[in-house]
């Protein structure tokens, strides 16, 4: 009768042990959540201006090759 309530009561641990661990990550979500929920509602306000995104110029190379991997036998010399 005494292991039953040992075995019961290592359940009811294990299993509070997983739900402390599954509540600290709905936790984690939910503060994303939160944060998504504000930007969108700033970019749902009337006076929202999208703002663009300066793009660099790519660099200039002089053998008109991009960046990449070298050849198998220019390696070898």
């Amino acid at each position: 009768m005494a292991t039953n309530d040992l075995n019961k009561l290592q359940e009811i641990l294990n299993s509070a042990e997983d739900n402390h661990a599954l509540l600290t990550r709905i936790r984690k979500q939910a503060t994303k959540i939160n944060s998504m929920m504000e930007e969108l509602n700033a970019m749902l306000e009337p006076g929202y201006k999208i703002e663009k995104k300066e793009r660099k110029p790519r660099a200039a190379n002089g053998t008109g090759k991009g960046p990449g991997r070298p050849r198998k036998n220019a390696a070898a010399e």
